[in-house]
């Protein structure tokens, strides 16, 4: 189930990459990566430990789009949307640092 959300988020950042290559705004595509994120995050499990999973699989993802002889404007796009999926896997490994410490 995760693993179909995360392809499908990794689809539709796939999307805007091309759409920005194409000569979209990049403040517009980066709210519209802003968006599929902040979206993603919500419908994550609240287990902290799934999350940081998740997210991995996501950063995964996301680097295997990352094609360096691509055109710069996509590589623009992806690596923006790496930085942000690291900044959101980051914070759920610091919940289940934070969770670890707590319980023992």
């Amino acid at each position: 189930m995760q693993d179909d959300i995360v392809g499908e988020c990794v689809i539709q950042i796939k999307r805007l990459a091309g759409m920005y290559q194409m000569g979209d705004g990049y403040q517009q595509t980066k709210e519209a990566i802003n968006s599929i994120l902040l979206d993603f995050n919500h419908r994550l499990e609240r287990d902290v430990f799934v999350r940081v999973m998740v997210w991995g699989t996501f950063h995964a993802s996301l680097k295997n789009s990352l094609i360096i002889s691509a055109d710069p404007r996509w590589i623009e796009a992806i690596r923006y949307a790496i930085s942000r999926v690291k900044s959101f896997k980051h914070n759920a490994m610091a919940s289940h640092a934070a969770r670890v410490a707590f319980h023992a």
